[in-house]
């Protein structure tokens, strides 16, 4: 068969739905998608919103037989209505079909999904909580799913400047990044010359690099800026250095630790001076030996 005959071969089938019994539903276990890079989170997000709404989305399945279907696409919705014992699910259901044209229909219904950009989920979160105003932050996000830690995210990301939002799309960040990105944010300060809208541009061109990825990384930078007095010379060739990611700045920042110990030290002195706490024999004894180390080296 050629290019052209197959694809006439492919017509779209007239709309029919119908609520079917669970039992005539079954899972194609040759389907390629095997754990729909699901989390356990996911997972109880799923089963929470079917057993609230129901099944928004209606399985698609292909007729076998009388009284038998094949999912094509909806197998995590199925899962979720077998825990929750529902008996009837909403079903678009295909007639039967080769198993070369299923596998078609099934890689487009996947392949043509585009994910919520974190700006839209912003925009929708933000018309639900003007719709329910007298209702807590907790029971909002119970509604939707999602931690309120999440939810107070959303809210910062949707109040963000433009051109922070312009340069996450810019650079295609993904969802995760932005939120750690908010948290690192208000951490972030001046150094040297570098103001703090010359070093937001610094990290979104290293995330863009691969340099700054994981999690992790934003809140590694989000510690060292903190103490940023301690570590500005780092910092400084990390921002300089186009090619210096977080690990190696964490490195470098841990090679000088000594003063971080330093600085720690002066400030229980100063505690104990305060509160006009003497000395034990044992600290006396150790403040000497500091002493002389200093007179040597500074």
């Amino acid at each position: 068969m050629n290019e052209k005959s197959l694809l006439d071969s492919f017509q779209p089938y007239p709309s029919k739905y119908a609520n079917l019994p669970l039992e005539y539903v079954q899972a194609d276990h040759t389907q390629p998608r095997k754990n729909f890079g699901i989390t356990s989170a996911d997972h109880s997000r799923l089963l929470k919103s079917i057993s609230t709404y129901g099944i928004e989305d209606p399985l698609k399945v292909c007729e076998i037989e009388t009284n038998r279907y094949l999912i094509i696409d909806g197998h995590r919705r199925f899962s979720c209505a077998k825990e929750l014992k529902l008996e009837m699910v909403p079903c678009r259901i295909y007639p039967k079909m080769t198993p070369g044209e299923l596998e078609a229909r099934r890689y487009e219904m996947q392949n043509n999904r585009r994910n919520w950009r974190p700006i839209e989920k912003a925009n929708a979160i933000h018309k639900i909580n003007q719709e329910y105003k007298n209702i807590s932050k907790k029971e909002i996000a119970t509604l939707i799913g999602i931690t309120q830690k999440n939810l107070f995210h959303y809210t910062e990301l949707r109040d963000m400047r433009m051109e922070y939002l312009e340069l996450m799309a810019a650079h295609d960040m993904k969802e995760y990044q932005m939120v750690v990105f908010m948290q690192l944010l208000p951490k972030l300060r001046k150094i040297r010359n570098f103001e703090i809208d010359d070093i937001v541009k610094i990290i979104f061109k290293k995330v863009s690099d691969g340099l700054i990825y994981r999690r992790t990384d934003f809140i590694s930078l989000a510690k060292i800026f903190s103490t940023a007095s301690l570590h500005e010379e780092e910092l400084l060739l990390f921002l300089e250095d186009a090619n210096i990611s977080v690990e190696e700045l964490v490195e470098r920042t841990q090679l000088s630790g000594i003063s971080v110990q330093i600085k720690n030290l002066i400030k229980e002195l100063s505690i104990k001076k305060n509160l006009n706490i003497n000395l034990t024999e044992k600290e006396k004894c150790l403040f000497e030996d500091l002493y002389k180390l200093m007179e040597t080296h500074v």
